[in-house]
């Protein structure tokens, strides 16, 4: 399967623009997602499971009290690219569809 070639910064910026949830930290694009308690975070990261099987794309997932952090690269390109928009806006898709009631 081919990779995607790397995001020229003005694409990524006008991107993150528009999504105010998703932030670069280190080169990575994360979310963190705050819900009202454990099993809503818990939730949140099983939805996911399947969009990050259809795209082969899986994203570092770390699981809080009442919180999950979604982070996010394209590892053998070793930076962003569409696959990681691509995932990132499935899952908002999933959170607002779903889960938008047990947000914080």
């Amino acid at each position: 399967m081919s990779r995607p070639a790397l995001l020229d910064s003005e694409v990524l910026g006008a991107w993150l623009v528009a999504r105010p949830q998703w932030r670069i930290v280190e080169g990575h694009l994360v979310r963190d997602v705050v819900t009202v308690d454990y099993p809503s975070s818990v939730a949140i990261i099983q939805a996911q499971v399947g969009l990050a099987e259809r795209l082969d794309h899986h994203p570092i997932v770390l699981l809080g009290y009442c919180s999950a952090r979604f982070e996010l690269w394209t590892h053998d390109r070793g930076g962003l690219t569409q696959l990681d928009l691509d995932y990132a806006q499935g899952l908002d898709a999933i959170i607002e569809r779903d889960f938008r009631q047990f947000l914080a």
